[in-house]
């Protein structure tokens, strides 16, 4: 999956795919300067971008 795919699954921002890259939250590989995600590892955040963005809304936030 590369990061067009990933921002739509998840329903986040390309800045937020990139912190999720830099924290390591979401392993990737990059070929070319293209980075790609494995669909296993999406699937595994998806539950931890849920409770962010539950935990943000509770203190009044978006993502």
């Amino acid at each position: 999956m590369d990061n067009q795919d990933v921002c739509r699954m998840l329903n986040i921002s390309p800045r937020t795919l990139q912190t999720l890259r830099d924290n390591g939250t979401l392993a990737y590989s990059q070929i070319n300067h293209k980075t790609y995600y494995r669909p296993e590892d999406v699937q595994r955040i998806v539950s931890v971008v849920e409770d962010r963005r539950k935990e943000a809304r509770f203190k009044g936030r978006t993502i």
